[in-house]
């Protein structure tokens, strides 16, 4: 009994695992029983003790029991630990899986655009949820024109498939594509086996052994990626259809740069070996991603009509829930009095963005003027006429109405135009704006002109910059037939002229720059440090005054300007040396480089000598060639790093100037 209890008491704690508490109270049980049979033979008298021949027999059987507990309960440890091993081998399994699933390297996520308003594509979403129900393995292409809200299905979709399918999620990934956020398509198969890993870890065990035994898949064309990563480890994975449907959606493939081999992938789908899987695609029927899937046996086509009468029910309702918001009884009385919501919609050519975009501009004060404004448009044609006339009339209203100043047009299309050549990142804030676009005498605050156009453009937000509502107006603005002179947005113009301001900006910066050991980033403005010494390689439209503005900035200022460059660690923007290269059909080079990545800034450094090299003839240099290579001469004290042109006699297309790295 008591080498029982030096077994179990050598820890309590197992006392508390469920698996053992069976064996501690027997033991228990046991010992009551013990101590009963001890204290009535230590009562009895010794004559008594003498009758009672059995007592070794009744010892030896309390004896044994002890040995047994004491065995059961070493036996139990044994097993128990086997048990916890385990357990916690399959929690280091998923940690492992999961940082293996890293080396993906996959992008930041975006979530869902928006949502469909309660009540509207009832129909739509009907078909979708039945074909997800009782898909026959081909892959669902939603093709519809920008402004059909096909963003707003995909939102749906995505909480329908999250929350309220079956009880769990159906939704095995998202990926949401976004021409200023995120455009890139060479990530899109490993984001999906990404995500297919974390939404379940047998997919991810199994996709994680591939990029074990495989590290290079992600650089494979995309069929032997989609094979590898997706296709296999889901066939490896048994019973993994038993629990339903899991999808896989793909919003806005327009919006990226998908080639021709990955569409023809995505077209293929997952296949019939994987019969439980689906695909959505959504986009607009452009022609590069209509010539792969359209007349495809495995193509699913889903087409967002924009002339049939439930989008008309749809955009009634829609409107006559946004009206309803304006709390102006006049206001009211005259959508009633001019059928406002029926007229509106005969306008709107089937459009949800004309919708939207009615619903804003309508919604800010004078409500009235404006809403009479678009009813006396004429009825258009058809969804591009909708919108240039739509947009037409918000702008000219919005400069003309009561109180705006004379020359409020002037500084609404420079915002416009600000906005739309600086979508790509960092983007336009109301910040940069008032520090480097409305800079003239008289300008009004970006703010006031932001809120000005609300029903055109979308706020700068923490994790946003300002934006235009939709791609109609980004074409629109540049298309001089649609638009006309007063609202035309000349992009190269543009662009050079946010160029030349930055590089003034920055020279007058860099002038009184003083950097100090523990320097801080934060210490520099972000109109700064984010935009303006970057702007000088936001040239587009590249001629001889441009480079001479370009090569005038850094013989003085280069030291100073990488300096706030390598303490920002940023990404370098060389578009003007990439556009002078592409325009002259020299080796391109990429146009975002990391500054902390010495080996790729040495290259794009050597293969900015492309400059000097196409204006180098028969061993001569033209006196701008003579300037762009001394771009790149500087004193390496104090930098990081030494510039230095070679010798004219070992100059090559793609060695000058020579890039000698120290420590960036």
């Amino acid at each position: 009994m008591i080498s029982a209890y030096e077994v179990f008491s050598k820890d309590d704690i197992l006392e508390q695992r469920d698996r053992l508490r069976g064996t501690y109270s027997s033991l228990f049980k046991q010992t009551i029983e013990c101590a009963i049979f001890i204290e009535g033979y230590t009562k009895e008298s010794g004559i008594k003790h003498l009758f009672k021949m059995d007592i070794s027999a009744q010892a030896e059987i309390f004896r044994q029991a002890f040995v047994d507990l004491k065995n059961h309960l070493s036996m139990g440890y044994a097993k128990e630990a086997v048990i916890v091993t385990l357990g916690v081998q399959k929690s280091v399994d998923i940690l492992v899986m999961r940082e293996r699933l890293r080396d993906l390297h996959p992008p930041q996520e975006l979530g869902p655009k928006s949502w469909c308003m309660q009540g509207t594509r009832v129909a739509t979403i009907n078909i979708m949820v039945s074909w997800i129900a009782q898909c026959d393995g081909r892959t669902m292409w939603c093709k519809g024109l920008a402004g059909t809200r096909k963003s707003s299905l995909m939102g749906t979709l995505h909480e329908l498939l999250t929350t309220n399918f079956g009880g769990r999620s159906r939704l095995a990934a998202f990926v949401r594509y976004d021409r200023i956020e995120y455009s890139k398509a060479s990530k899109l198969i490993t984001s999906i086996a990404y995500a297919l890993g974390v939404f379940d870890d047998r997919i991810g065990m199994a996709i994680s052994l591939v990029v074990q035994t495989l590290p290079s898949v992600a650089t494979l064309p995309p069929s032997a990626q989609f094979q590898l990563l997706l296709r296999n480890p889901l066939e490896s994975v048994p019973d993994l259809g038993d629990g339903g449907p899991l999808v896989v959606i793909i919003d806005g493939l327009d919006e990226c740069d998908a080639s021709d081999d990955m569409l023809a992938v995505l077209a293929e789908g997952f296949g019939p070996k994987l019969p439980f899987m689906r695909l959505i695609v959504s986009s607009r029927p452009v022609h590069h991603i209509a010539t792969v899937f359209e007349g495809q046996d495995c193509i699913y086509p889903l087409y967002l009509d924009t002339s049939s009468k439930s989008i008309d029910r749809d955009i009634q309702f829609y409107l006559e829930r946004e009206l309803a918001t304006i709390h102006d009884n006049a206001f009211l009385k005259k959508c009633e009095e001019l059928d406002a919501v029926n007229e509106l919609t005969a306008r709107a050519s089937g459009i949800f963005i004309w919708v939207a975009t009615v619903a804003k501009f309508i919604h800010a004060f004078p409500g009235i003027s404006r809403l009479q404004a678009l009813l006396d448009t004429k009825i258009p044609r058809d969804a591009t006429e909708a919108l240039t006339t739509l947009y037409c009339k918000a702008l000219d209203t919005l400069v003309s109405e009561p109180g705006t100043n004379t020359d409020i047009k002037k500084y609404v299309r420079s915002v416009l135009g600000a906005v739309l050549v600086t979508q790509t990142p960092p983007g336009m804030t109301e910040d940069v704006l008032d520090k480097i676009v409305l800079l003239g005498k008289g300008s009004p605050p970006s703010r006031h002109i932001v809120s000005m156009l609300g029903s055109v453009l979308s706020p700068e937000t923490e994790d946003s910059p300002i934006r235009l509502i939709h791609k109609y107006l980004d074409a629109f603005l540049q298309d001089r037939s649609r638009c006309g002179d007063e609202w035309f947005v000349d992009v190269a113009l543009h662009h050079k002229a946010i160029a030349e301001q930055c590089r003034i900006v920055s020279k007058s910066f860099l002038k009184t720059w003083s950097p100090k050991s523990d320097m801080d980033i934060g210490a520099v403005p972000v109109y700064i440090s984010k935009y303006t010494l970057f702007g000088m390689f936001w040239y587009s439209a590249f001629d001889k005054s441009d480079i001479e503005l370009f090569t005038s900035f850094f013989p003085r200022y280069f030291r100073p300007w990488l300096e706030v460059v390598v303490t920002d660690g940023g990404i370098l923007h060389f578009e003007i040396m990439d556009t002078f290269c592409r325009q002259h059909g020299l080796t391109r080079m990429p146009i975002e480089v990391d500054i902390r990545d010495s080996d790729t800034i040495h290259r794009v450094l050597q293969s900015s000598a492309a400059f000097y090299c196409h204006l180098h003839h028969s061993g001569e240099e033209s006196p701008l060639a003579g300037k762009v290579t001394r771009v790149f001469e500087t004193p390496s004290s104090g930098t990081g790093l030494s510039l230095r042109p070679l010798p004219p006699n070992r100059r090559h297309p793609l060695l000058v100037p020579y890039l000698l790295p120290y420590h960036l």
